[in-house]
């Protein structure tokens, strides 16, 4: 897992969020066909709480493209302590977890594209992210892939999500950016997804 950035999203974004801490939907445009739908998992750091540089990207994105924005949440909350998180998630891919969600993402059916955002935790998707792809079928949609790492790239997750959702629209060219520099993504960010189109 990755240790989050202070201060990385402002206090506006997690109100435009669904399965945010205050739990509220945000009201875009109800004509919108693009869904930002994200894995993220703030963290408490040498007594500091931080928020998840994914969720920064997914608030980026939603600012762009005027998608609207879905927080995957496990039912049971991770640590928000880095070690003990690290500790949990190493297990849970040791194992093959699929950790059960919450509600916050309903029916994908009037999207056509999906942007879908996590950290690489141990060289691969979190087992949320996992829960999420089994449980959602994305066939006949585009899926455009984001993530924060701390040093492994996208770590063979576009091949990944490609196989386990074979029926969409998966985009190879996918965006990551080390946690360490999520805090300056803006531009190169913006860049790629003017390359996308939006």
């Amino acid at each position: 897992p990755q240790k989050q950035q202070p201060a990385a999203v402002d206090a506006s974004a997690s109100a435009s969020i669904k399965g945010s801490r205050d739990d509220t939907m945000f009201a875009s445009s109800k004509d919108s066909k693009i869904a930002v739908i994200y894995f993220s998992n703030p963290e408490r750091d040498d007594q500091k709480s931080v928020e998840g540089s994914t969720e920064y990207l997914a608030d980026l994105i939603h600012k762009q493209t005027g998608a609207d924005v879905y927080r995957i949440e496990p039912k049971k909350a991770y640590p928000v302590n880095h070690q003990a998180l690290v500790a949990e998630a190493k297990a849970e891919g040791l194992s093959g977890a699929r950790p059960e969600l919450k509600d916050t993402v309903g029916d994908l059916s009037q999207y056509d594209t999906i942007f879908l955002g996590y950290p690489i935790w141990w060289g691969d998707l979190p087992m949320p992210v996992y829960t999420f792809l089994e449980g959602h079928d994305l066939a006949g949609k585009k899926v455009i892939l984001f993530s924060t790492h701390g040093g492994s790239g996208l770590a063979g997750t576009v091949e990944t999500i490609t196989h386990l959702e074979n029926g969409a629209d998966v985009v190879q060219n996918a965006y990551t950016i080390s946690r360490d520099d999520v805090t300056e993504a803006a531009p190169s960010l913006s860049n790629w997804l003017k390359q996308l189109g939006y």
